[in-house]
């Protein structure tokens, strides 16, 4: 991350050097490769980390058939019942080759939900000369999170922080039974061996929206998590999250807009104070990280570009506590010394309700703000909290020692929709990127092993010894704060 932050303050400075093409909010390629994805679908869920599937409507799959293995116990969606009790209809529905249970002699198939930090750094390690691998997920790319805010005011194009799955996998666009899959799974049944997927309507497929099921081997739930909002009324309509390409593509285009807009003439000085104020909901890495990126956008662009509106543009990062608490004191006093300078205003507040020009906080002051960007942290995502299995302090899936979940079979959990159960005796570990990628290494080299002792099939692996539980160290934390400055915590840490 240090030398992606090193390498960002020299060659990446050339705002629209480098062409990017994004085909809306799920599908992004570069015009450096030939290499073909799906269209763009407008309305599909966004975020690489299956989160926001509540909206999905229920899946009639009457006519989905049988694996036949009922050794398991089974979880899935709300609608669970009626998946248990349609499902064997199976001369109704029509069989796809790659989709159905795996045959002796064929390779086990395993699949993969999300294409996040601990997804991706899963499927670069996995041995497909041992397995089939199926990705899916409502988008088709990682996103390099920790750059994602400099995207947002053109340091950085998106093709520079994101990766088509394709390339960090090749075997999902090369091997014949190996796929990438762009659908949201909308249900699991582990008595089956399956999940359920379905797209988006209004895309032009046979049904709106188009269904199908796919069974497994082995399953990886890499599902990510959601943006906080605490329940207060009015965030997810009007503020901007920063977790997605899509979400900083809104706010550069808001942005450049509120500046556009204010340059015309008849705008009273106080409606331009309002558009061009730019409030941060969240004192965390990414508030900081965003704060700083802005600050610097003001000083080296606005002033240049904007010059009659260049007295206006002000932002302020609002925050309950402490900015950076997870940094050393030391560090945190830095932090905040110079964004002082660097005109960026912290305010401590609670915001209690989001309005389309303001925001009202616990103390009754109304701020106005043009641009709205809120991180305050991350939870369990609607298709998380529909599974009906154990969960670990904070709602997250709970996982034992090597990532499996309890009660289930050749069922795994990782990343940031992953805690550890309390009868563990260790404690659920933060949702950061650092700790995804370490789950995903050691996962797929403990799949890669038991896949070379025979155990890749499903209800085979029983009598394989898991080896060494997964043990996560902290290496530390960095957060950039402007002008070329980053903070970094190299704190020792316990072994977790």
């Amino acid at each position: 991350m240090a030398v992606a932050r090193a390498a960002r303050s020299g060659f990446f400075r050339s705002r629209g050097a480098i062409p990017s093409y994004s085909c809306g909010k799920d599908v992004f390629f570069d015009a450096g490769h030939t290499q073909k994805f799906l269209p763009s679908f407008e309305n599909i869920t966004s975020g690489g980390n299956l989160s926001q599937l509540s909206s999905i409507r229920k899946v009639d799959i009457t006519s989905f058939g049988s694996r036949g293995i009922r050794a398991t116990p089974q979880y899935q969606s709300p609608y669970a019942e009626r998946v248990t009790e349609e499902s064997d209809l199976e001369n109704d529905s029509p069989s796809y080759p790659g989709l159905e249970a795996t045959k002796p002699g064929e390779k086990p198939r395993v699949i993969v939900l999300g294409t996040g930090w601990a997804a991706c750094r899963f499927l670069k390690g996995l041995d497909t000369k041992i397995y089939d691998v199926v990705c899916i997920s409502p988008r088709n790319h990682m996103v390099f999170t920790p750059l994602l805010a400099s995207t947002c005011v053109g340091t950085l194009e998106f093709r520079s922080v994101a990766e088509p799955v394709g390339r960090i996998q090749s075997a999902l666009a090369t091997e014949p039974n190996s796929y990438f899959y762009l659908a949201s799974c909308s249900g699991i049944d582990t008595n089956k061996h399956e999940v359920y997927c379905e797209t988006v309507g209004n895309v032009g497929l046979p049904h709106e929206p188009y269904r199908f099921k796919v069974a497994y081997d082995k399953l990886v739930i890499a599902a990510g998590a959601e943006p906080l909002t605490f329940g207060i009324k009015g965030v997810k309509e009007h503020a901007f999250f920063l977790r997605e390409v899509n979400h900083a593509q809104e706010i550069r285009k808001k942005l450049l807009l509120n500046l556009m807009l204010c340059e015309n003439p008849g705008i009273s000085e106080e409606e331009k104070k309002r558009l061009l104020h730019c409030v941060v909901i969240g004192g965390g890495p990414t508030g900081v990280e965003f704060s700083g990126e802005l600050s610097d956008f003001i000083m080296r662009d606005v002033r240049e570009r904007y010059s009659h509106v260049k007295d206006y543009i002000q932002v302020t990062l609002i925050e309950a506590n402490e900015i950076l608490s997870s940094f050393e004191v030391g560090l945190r006093q830095y932090a905040t010394n110079h964004l002082t300078k660097s005109g960026v205003h912290l305010k401590r507040g609670v915001v209690k309700e989001v309005h389309a020009k303001k925001i009202v906080l616990s103390d009754g002051t109304d701020v106005p703000y043009g641009l709205l960007v809120w991180s305050t942290g991350v939870g369990p995502s609607e298709f998380v909290k529909s599974l009906n299995v154990s969960k670990s302090p904070g709602g997250r899936i709970g996982v034992d020692e090597w990532l499996r979940v309890p009660s289930v079979e050749d069922v795994f959990a990782l990343g940031d929709c992953a805690g550890f159960l309390e009868q563990t005796g260790k404690q659920v570990l933060p949702a950061l990127a650092q700790v995804a990628e370490r789950q995903g290494k050691f996962l797929v080299e403990l799949f890669n092993r038991i896949g070379k002792e025979n155990g890749g099939k499903a209800l085979s692996g029983k009598d394989i010894p898991m080896g060494e539980p997964f043990v996560y160290k902290h290496l530390g934390s960095m957060a950039s704060v402007g002008r070329y400055k980053a903070l970094v915590d190299l704190r020792q840490s316990k072994v977790r």
